[in-house]
């Protein structure tokens, strides 16, 4: 009976405590390790989703002043009081660079023109781009601003005359001492323009556009051209069909005689 009893006792024993804690202890570092390594991959995702954007934005801010500046046109401005602006610009102080550009789209097909004002700022930290629906600004301030790039350290702009040197500032101090006050500015625009920037995470970029060479004499020129040959083919289409009607003519006369 006592024999019995004792083996009972063996077989109902469990685990003990020295045990119970050491698959604790080996449960709570795998759990643990577990815990790491997902941090880590969440960490990497949201570290690279970050980069992604920043270089997002950087991409598009590229494109965007690479737009405006291949689209650039010499179309002075007129301000809130009516005075002439030069259609490029680096001395307004708000924006770092002010210019006119062409080739707005329009698919909505709005009665607008296809000209758009563009200003590029830079407000210590951030690139902003303002452009204006109309040219030439009213009393109201219409313009609409967008956030392009956070994290920029420095801006700077650098403009090629046609000498091949590079100037600070345009129009040059020459040619603004030579304006006219209420007068049309007719200032002819730089070859190139180089924009350096420093950013907190990219480093130093430079970009280098060449801007198009426009002559207005040799466009008119061209645009006469070209309205001259359409007059000339206007006459012929006119004598051939008058010669036409002419011979149309004869033959109704003809069968009627």
């Amino acid at each position: 009976m006592a024999l019995s009893r004792k083996h009972s006792q063996n077989q109902q024993r469990g685990f003990t405590l020295l045990e119970v804690l050491i698959a604790v202890t080996i449960t709570a570092v795998i759990g643990l390790g577990v815990w790491q390594v997902i941090s880590g991959v969440v960490t990497s995702r949201d570290r690279v989703n970050e980069l992604s954007e920043q270089f997002d934005g950087l991409q598009r801010a590229m494109l965007l002043m690479e737009r405006d500046l291949m689209q650039v046109v010499n179309r002075p401005a007129r301000d809130i009081y009516g005075d002439f602006q030069p259609a490029l610009s680096s001395r307004e102080e708000d924006f770092s660079l002010l210019l006119t550009r062409q080739g707005w789209r329009n698919p909505l097909g709005i009665r607008r023109s296809g000209l758009q004002r563009v200003g590029w700022e830079y407000t210590g930290s951030e690139l902003r781009r303002r452009y204006w629906p109309m040219v030439d600004q009213g009393q109201e301030d219409d313009s609409r601003d967008v956030l392009l790039l956070e994290d920029v350290k420095s801006l700077e702009v650098r403009f090629l005359d046609s000498n091949r040197s590079w100037q600070s500032e345009w129009p040059t101090d020459e040619v603004m001492a030579g304006l006219t006050s209420g007068s049309r500015p007719d200032i002819p625009l730089p070859l190139g323009i180089e924009v350096t920037f420093e950013h907190e995470r990219f480093g130093t970029l430079v970009r280098t556009f060449a801007l198009p060479d426009f002559d207005p004499a040799i466009a008119q020129g061209v645009l006469n051209q070209v309205n001259e040959a359409a007059s000339e083919a206007d006459e012929e289409d006119s004598e051939e069909a008058s010669e036409e009607q002419s011979d149309a003519d004869s033959g109704v006369t003809e069968q009627g005689g």
